[in-house]
């Protein structure tokens, strides 16, 4: 019932502001997405050798690695770990590697048990140290027995590389329905987290089919996300799936988690609103912080809560998260930024909450 309100919402969002000359929202024809730059058949050594030593944001990209053989090579301890067990694939595992703020850290492809069923970990470690474990994903899926691939590419042009994996997992359904399918993980690098963007990785099976893992290569994955399916009025050129999508999951995030310093900074100012009938101009990260309450009233946050962050709406104002709490798109210096806050959104609250 919740996801059938949001979607007569959105309905009837598009009528109201969706008034664009006949023709003007299939009129977005960027440039066709390049190739991603990866090599499915480079081995792990050369991948650390290529990447040991640099520093991130001037690091050329990172090759795709698609392994012949997915063979376990060695055993570490599952003292204190939250699994039966874990064991080290090497040929997935890189080191020397620079990622958000960890620099010279061996990136650690792990298969782990949980009560005897199969999962595949991700961390990152310095030395015999684990500096960070990135959040599990698909944890209720068992792992089958193939990596497609696992490449680090800025999605988003913040000029932080991402994370993106994808592997073959079964449904546990019995011999028979338990077919083999490929999912996608997206981590959005935040600098020393690396945030698991669940609705845009399964959104790639939109355009992918999770059955054929043949499909599931780098260079596909990064096509989709790099697709220009948002256009830009006043450009050329369209707006990326992975630039806004991964854009909005951040905000939602924020909001969600009440990170109101990160949410301040992703604000194009000035910004203008209006509460309480009058017009209001905030001019800084500083002016936001002061206002949040006012800013984020409960009609804006209860409507990026039930927000979906795929497929959104869009037209000449920018892309909508929610019903219209949020309005936001690629700014003049090529940024993503919130342009707009509207205090007059739709949004529901079953508890009758002031």
């Amino acid at each position: 019932m919740k996801y059938l309100k949001t979607r007569i919402n959105k309905i009837i969002i598009a009528v109201l502001f969706c008034i664009l000359p006949a023709g003007g929202l299939t009129a977005c024809k960027g440039p066709a997405a390049p190739p991603a730059e990866t090599d499915t058949q480079i081995l792990s050594e050369s991948i650390a050798a290529e990447t040991s030593g640099t520093q991130e944001n001037s690091s050329p990209e990172y090759l795709a690695l698609t392994p012949e053989q997915n063979t376990p090579s060695s055993d570490a301890s599952s003292e204190n770990l939250p699994y039966d067990s874990e064991t080290i694939i090497e040929e997935q595992s890189f080191s020397g590697m620079d990622l958000g703020d960890y620099r010279d850290v061996r990136f650690t492809t792990s298969l782990v048990t949980r009560d005897g069923l199969p999962h595949i970990r991700y961390s990152l470690a310095s030395g015999e140290e684990t500096v960070y474990t990135f959040p599990d994903a698909y944890a209720s899926w068992h792992f089958e027995d193939t990596i497609n691939f696992i490449t680090f590419h800025d999605i988003n042009g913040d000029g932080k590389k991402d994370v993106i994996t994808s592997e073959q997992y079964t449904t546990g359904a019995g011999n028979e329905d338990a077919r083999p399918f490929s999912m996608v993980r997206i981590y959005l690098n935040q600098g020393k987290e690396f945030l698991f963007a669940e609705g845009l990785s399964i959104s790639i099976g939109n355009s992918l089919e999770v059955s054929d893992g043949d499909a599931y290569t780098a260079e596909n994955v990064l096509s989709v996300l790099s697709e220009p399916v948002y256009c830009n009025f006043y450009g050329t050129d369209g707006w990326t799936k992975g630039e806004i999508e991964s854009f909005a999951f951040l905000v939602k995030e924020d909001v969600l988690t009440d990170d109101r310093e990160s949410l301040s900074r992703k604000v194009r100012y000035p910004l203008h609103i209006v509460r309480d009938g009058s017009e209001r101009q905030i001019n800084s990260p500083e002016e936001f912080l002061e206002n949040y309450d006012l800013i984020l009233n409960l009609q804006v946050i209860y409507d990026v809560e039930g927000s979906e962050t795929e497929g959104l709406f869009w037209n000449q104002n920018g892309v909508m998260l929610g019903t219209g709490a949020v309005w936001f798109g690629k700014t003049e210096d090529g940024t993503v930024k919130i342009t707009a806050i509207p205090a007059e959104v739709q949004y529901c609250n079953p508890l009758n909450v002031d």
